[in-house]
This record gives structure tokens, C-alpha cells and sequence, in this order.
């Protein structure tokens, strides 16, 4: 049975470069020579599945926490004014964001802010207002 490779022009970018990291993290792991005769494919398995976890988390709670990091003069026009009344908002301190996702946990800080006209607060990239 053939597998679908899946491919978008963001990851065929980076593809060569995922190519060298996989050498240079197999090297690191198991030296040139590869696993150790005996080496089940299990274990192999487990370890690669593991190293995926381990980067898919870090890749997406990183793009998520720069996506987020922006000034509120560096976002879009939308989303530097109140959702209800189109205000001005005052930035408040950020809070820590928990999603389960299926590339698995992702935390990162939200930005929150705060209309005084409306006397609500709401996290700037979602556009509704918050508790």
C-alpha cells in the first residue's frame, strides 16, 4: 500500500532542509552506523514518534506565540479597535492560552485588551468580547 506524501509549498520549501535534520538527528541517535543490530522496529518507531511530538509542539506553540507577540499598532486595522463600538482599547497584560490541538498542546501568552466605553475585555486576534 502506497502512502500519500503531503505536500504544500510552505513544507516543499523546507523539505531539503527537514531532509538534513532527520540525518542529523539519526546520526546523533545511533551514530553512522544506524540502530544496533537486534534494534526492533517498535522501538525505532516509538523513538521517531516521540521526536515528532516533541517538534510538532514546539513549531506550533512558537508560531502561535509570535502570531500573538505583535504591538497593537503592528496588527491589521481590524484588530487595534474594540469589536463592539470600534474604540480605542487599552492593552492588558497578556494571559496564558492552553489549546489541544492535533499536532498536540499548544500554549502560549494571548493578548488582551480593554475598552472602557464598553467596559469589556476581549483577546484582539479572536474579535469577541471576552468575561
Amino acid at each position: 500500500m502506497a502512502f500519500t506524501k503531503h505536500t504544500s509549498p510552505a513544507l516543499d520549501e523546507v523539505r531539503p532542509y527537514l531532509h538534513g535534520v532527520a540525518k542529523h538527528l539519526v546520526d546523533r541517535l545511533y551514530g553512522p552506523s544506524g540502530p544496533k543490530w537486534g534494534t526492533k522496529l517498535t522501538e525505532i518507531e516509538d523513538l521517531l514518534v516521540a521526536i515528532q511530538s516533541v517538534i510538532g509542539e514546539r513549531m506550533l506553540q512558537q508560531a502561535l506565540q509570535r502570531q500573538a507577540a505583535p504591538a497593537v499598532a503592528d496588527r491589521p486595522a481590524e484588530y487595534q479597535r474594540c469589536p463592539g463600538c470600534a474604540g480605542a482599547t487599552q492593552a492588558e497584560d497578556p494571559e496564558p492560552r492552553l489549546v489541544h490541538t492535533r499536532g498536540g498542546e499548544a500554549e502560549w501568552q494571548e493578548p488582551r485588551d480593554f475598552c472602557r466605553r464598553c467596559r469589556r475585555a476581549f483577546f484582539p486576534a479572536v474579535q469577541e468580547s471576552g468575561d
